[in-house]
C-alpha cells in the first residue's frame, strides 16, 4: 500500500513538472509583448472601466484566478509592459470603549484580526496552487515570497502582508495581497 502511495505521489509531482509551463507569457489574454493600445482594446472587451493614465492602465474591482482584487494596475515603459499588479486590499478598525470591559474589547480586535489573516491566508494559498499548477514550484525570498521565473527572466511574485497597530482610539488591522507580474526592460535607447 505504501508503495503505491509513493508511486501515485511520484506520478503527480511528475506530471505537475512536465505540465508546467516554462514560460510566462501573459495574463487576462494580455501578451506581455503587447503594446499598451493593444492591451487596452483586449480589456476594454471584458471590462468597462478600464482607465489611461499614462504610463498605466488602471482597472478597479477585477477577478483574477477566482481571487477579488481592488484594483489591476499595468505600468508601460516606451510602450512595453514592465509590471502589472493585482492588488487586494482589506482595513478593519475596533474602536476602545472606556466604559465597555476590556475584554470585549480584545475578543473583538482578536476575531477581526482572524478575519483578516484567515482571507488572506485562504487566498494566497489558492493562487499559489493556481499558479503552482501552471509554472511549476516558486522559489521563496527571504520576505516569505513566492516567485515563479522563467527562462527569459521574467517573474510573478505573490506577497502578503498583515499589519496591526493599537492607538488611543482602538485597533487597527490591514492586509495587502499582490500579484506582480514584472518582464525583463531590454534598453535600446542607450546608442
Amino acid at each position: 500500500m505504501k508503495h503505491r502511495l509513493l508511486l501515485f505521489l511520484s506520478m503527480l509531482l511528475i506530471t505537475t513538472y512536465i505540465s508546467a509551463q516554462s514560460e510566462i507569457t501573459g495574463f487576462l489574454g494580455i501578451k506581455l509583448e503587447d503594446k499598451p493600445y493593444v492591451a487596452i482594446d483586449k480589456l476594454k472587451k471584458r471590462y468597462s472601466n478600464v482607465e489611461w493614465k499614462h504610463p498605466c492602465i488602471h482597472i478597479k474591482n477585477i477577478t483574477f484566478i477566482d481571487a477579488k482584487f481592488n484594483e489591476l494596475v499595468i505600468t508601460f515603459k516606451n510602450e512595453r509592459l514592465v509590471e502589472a499588479t493585482f492588488s487586494l486590499l482589506e482595513n478593519t478598525f475596533v474602536a476602545d470603549n472606556p466604559f465597555r470591559d476590556k475584554s470585549i474589547f480584545l475578543n473583538e480586535a482578536k476575531s477581526k484580526q482572524n478575519q483578516i489573516i484567515n482571507k488572506f491566508t485562504q487566498t494566497f494559498n489558492s493562487l499559489g496552487n493556481a499558479l503552482c499548477s501552471k509554472y511549476g514550484n516558486p522559489t521563496v525570498s527571504s520576505e516569505g515570497n513566492a516567485i515563479w521565473r522563467d527562462r527569459n527572466s521574467n517573474s510573478i511574485t505573490l506577497n502578503v502582508t498583515l499589519n496591526n497597530s493599537q492607538d488611543e482610539i482602538g485597533a487597527h488591522f490591514n492586509g495587502k495581497l499582490t500579484v506582480t507580474y514584472r518582464t525583463v526592460i531590454i534598453n535600446n535607447d542607450e546608442f
